[in-house]
């Protein structure tokens, strides 16, 4: 992986706007979660209705939920300084040179990413609690720290890079990594001879705004 002269004033620059912290350590007593807003029946309901698609107040699908079980979901919190270069289409005597920052959420249960910005969301509000006053399972990560990174490096390249610049190439320089975890209700479901697992999570992030706030991507070309 490339790496950013972390000597030069961008850099430093950027790094300052991030206002960047030490990662955060597991101290194995206590773990960092999201705030829980949404009721188990309110969170439930959300996932079902997106789960169950609707037209005109009739369900165009309707599921069969064979379990469910209350689980937190381990994420983290990355921000990445970046440099994009290359060639000025139509132009090639001319540089196209981009600087910035970007945050991604990762989520290491399903190892998939989503874009946070964390230029103007900041730290996600998070607060810690002793792990044996939790109630519910603590689910582990699906994938090492190295799978971890790797998804969400690729993620950045594909998701946010290829629309923003035209490019999956570019210099990435991990600034902050956080681990936190997020309340939830595990549900097993079935359609026809199909089953799912879903997730209805109870925090700020749940489906009603998930992608409005927080999850939009800052990037400018």
């Amino acid at each position: 992986m490339k790496r950013l002269d972390a000597k030069s004033p961008e850099v430093a620059e950027q790094k300052s706007k991030a206002k960047k912290k030490k990662t955060i350590k597991d101290d194995g007593k206590t773990i960092s979660v999201t705030k829980t807003i949404y009721s188990k029946e309110e969170a439930i309901q959300a996932k079902m209705a997106v789960a169950e698609p609707a037209f005109l107040g009739k369900k165009l699908i309707s599921m069969e939920q064979k379990s469910e079980r209350h689980v937190w979901v381990p994420c983290y919190l990355l921000v990445f300084n970046f440099r994009v270069q290359r060639n000025v289409f139509f132009n090639k005597n001319a540089m196209f040179d981009k600087i910035g920052t970007v945050g991604v959420v990762y989520d290491a249960n399903e190892m998939h990413g989503s874009s946070y910005d964390y230029l103007t969301e900041g730290n996600i509000p998070l607060k810690h609690i002793p792990k044996e006053e939790l109630e519910g399972e603590i689910l582990p990560d699906k994938g090492n720290e190295k799978e971890i990174m790797d998804g969400a490096e690729t993620f950045i390249r594909r998701q946010l890079f290829l629309k923003a610049y035209k490019t999956t190439e570019g210099e990435l320089d991990l600034i902050k990594k956080v681990k936190f975890y997020r309340e939830a209700w595990e549900l097993k479901l079935k359609f026809k001879d199909k089953n799912f697992t879903k997730y209805a999570y109870m925090d700020d992030y749940s489906l009603t705004n998930e992608r409005a706030r927080g999850m939009n991507r800052r990037l400018e070309p």
